[in-house]
């Protein structure tokens, strides 16, 4: 075996979620008081806890709603499954609040989601420009389409899950009440997240999707005009307040682009 190959056996070795390799007292000398595998063992324990521990740094609202016991019964059980693929420790949550479908309260398991969302808001890209309302032709700006900010997540939660992040008590929340939706994104350095109105949520899946704006404002006709403008006017103006919007794109824009 090659220095090389021996590498590769020790990180096959350290890292195994399915006990120790068949052959590991073959490749490795140990003593009687320890042997090879139970070396091997201290090794791997120290892997996984430490995934555990990024697993946690992650997911610290989700662990204090589960309690410590559950939350490393169950982080251990997902590590075991979804081994760390990223030299960044901390993704290995990539896939964690579906993992709880099967395991945790739907509140739990959209709490995940949320702390996951934010963690992506917070390593996303950073914005080529941002776009600001002085830049707007609004001549044009009803053909426009608009492109978003890559820190920007937008989810459907629970409600209760906003409770349980804010460390309130989600019993208060009616069970009745509807998914909401919520955007997450980074604004500067630091990472917030709000629910959304139903007919902002809709505005904006729209304009995601790459929707006219004068399509993505159909979302607020109630069948008052003054008072759809209004509240047209007050939701886009908030989007560009708070940076969610890299670029304005309008048709001889888009027309260049091709």
């Amino acid at each position: 075996m090659t220095l090389a190959e021996l590498q590769q056996y020790f990180a096959r070795a350290a890292t195994s979620g399915s006990g120790p390799l068949a052959d590991l007292d073959r490749v490795f000398l140990g003593t009687s008081r320890l042997p090879a595998s139970d070396r091997m063992a201290i090794y791997n324990r120290g892997y996984y806890l430490r995934l555990l521990d990024a697993l946690g740094s992650v997911f610290c609202q989700t662990q204090r709603a589960l309690g410590s016991p559950d939350f490393e019964r169950l982080g251990l059980a997902y590590l075991a499954q979804h081994p760390s693929e990223h030299p960044a420790v901390e993704r290995v949550g990539r896939s964690f609040s579906e993992f709880l479908r099967s395991a945790a309260a739907p509140p739990v398991v959209d709490l995940a989601a949320l702390e996951w969302a934010r963690l992506s808001a917070l390593v996303a890209a950073n914005p080529k420009s941002v776009a600001t309302i002085e830049t707007i032709d609004p001549q044009r700006f009803p053909e426009a389409q608009l492109r978003f900010v890559p820190s920007l997540q937008c989810l459907e939660l629970d409600p209760r899950a906003l409770a349980l992040f804010a460390e309130g008590n989600p019993s208060i929340v009616d069970v009745g009440r509807p998914r909401c939706g919520v955007a997450v994104w980074r604004a500067r350095h630091a990472v917030e997240h709000r629910s959304l109105e139903a007919e902002e949520w809709q505005a904006l899946n729209l304009a995601i999707a790459g929707n006219k704006l004068s399509e993505v404002c159909s979302a607020f006709d109630s069948g008052s005009g003054d008072a759809d403008v209004r509240r047209a006017f007050q939701v886009l103006s908030g989007w560009f307040a708070r940076n969610w919007l890299e670029l304005v794109v309008y048709e001889q824009t888009r027309s260049a682009s091709k």
